[in-house]
């Protein structure tokens, strides 16, 4: 039952969005922002113990300001969504400042394809039509829904501009394809990995981070780029960053901690520049490196 309300309530939010105009669109979406903020307890203190931890020389009030504001980009974010069938090149050419293409360009010209990371930074999902929109060729992962009905309606959106889209399931060697034939694979990775992630420095603490970028780079010779697309004012700056600079030697672990660090490093200077605009709601320090057991100690006889 709860699930056929969740599907029901996404379908009213879309009928509702498609009878206004982007601007207003925008503006709903953000008082939508503004009361989740208001009853939204518990995610609200999540995204206040994360930030707490991660800006330690910030005041309370000021904490709760940015936070206040990430719920008003998810509320904008929200109605941006079911916007995405109608990003074409004339939305883009209006609203999207775009910084970096050519390191893109250059990236794919290499022959080898692209992996893309991005973060849920800023509105990642309309990344994805906008890169349609430059005629690149697009695959992204995402991890699907816990409920099947409003899984399927989030998808048809997410392919209505072209992109393919897999779950995090697909055969490793599926996504090697993707990478050979020259596509560009999306992967959004800035969440907890849990006990299959590495650990690495993330905005200062310890986080279980995800492999797959670094070992499908290593194991392919494909550049990392990182791709947000940040929110500024009535419009948005997409920017691409250069191409990490992997390393690669006889070590392989070692290479995958440190290209993963590589490209956590390049998505936190955003986070730290745009805190409003990263997902704060989420525990994304809950998986901790395990303590080594402490041996007892032997007494001679």
């Amino acid at each position: 039952m709860k699930k056929y309300i969740e599907y029901c309530l996404l379908k009213i939010l879309e009928i509702v969005f498609s009878l206004f105009s982007f601007r207003i669109s925008r503006k709903i979406g953000m008082c939508i922002g503004g009361i989740a903020y208001l009853f939204d307890r518990q995610h609200r203190l999540i995204a206040k113990e994360n930030l707490c931890a991660v800006f330690k020389d910030k005041k309370e009030q000021e904490v709760d300001r940015i936070i206040k504001r990430v719920y008003l980009n998810l509320g904008q974010s929200l109605a941006e969504f079911f916007y995405i069938p109608w990003v074409d090149r004339e939305f883009v050419d209006r609203f999207v400042e775009i910084k970096g293409k050519e390191h893109m360009d250059s990236a794919l010209a290499q022959g080898r394809g692209v992996i893309n990371v991005i973060g849920h930074f800023g509105n990642w999902e309309l990344i994805n039509p906008i890169y349609s929109v430059l005629d690149y060729p697009l695959t992204a992962v995402a991890y699907p829904q816990n409920n099947r009905l409003t899984n399927e309606v989030i998808n048809q959106y997410r392919t209505s501009s072209g992109a393919v889209v897999v779950t995090h399931r697909e055969p490793y060697k599926n996504l090697v394809e993707i990478l050979k034939n020259k596509g560009l694979l999306f992967l959004v990775a800035d969440q907890d990995a849990g006990e299959h992630g590495i650990f690495v420095d993330f905005l200062g603490k310890q986080a279980s981070t995800a492999r797959g970028p670094a070992i499908l780079a290593s194991r392919t010779s494909a550049p990392i780029i990182i791709t947000c697309l940040i929110r500024k004012r009535a419009g948005y700056q997409m920017t691409m960053s250069r191409p990490l600079e992997l390393v690669k030697t006889d070590n392989w672990k070692e290479d995958v901690l440190i290209n993963t660090r590589l490209w956590c490093k390049v998505l936190e200077d955003y986070i730290y520049q745009y805190p409003d605009q990263w997902f704060w709601l989420h525990r994304r320090w809950k998986t901790q490196p395990k303590k080594p057991k402490k041996t007892p100690p032997t007494f001679g006889e």
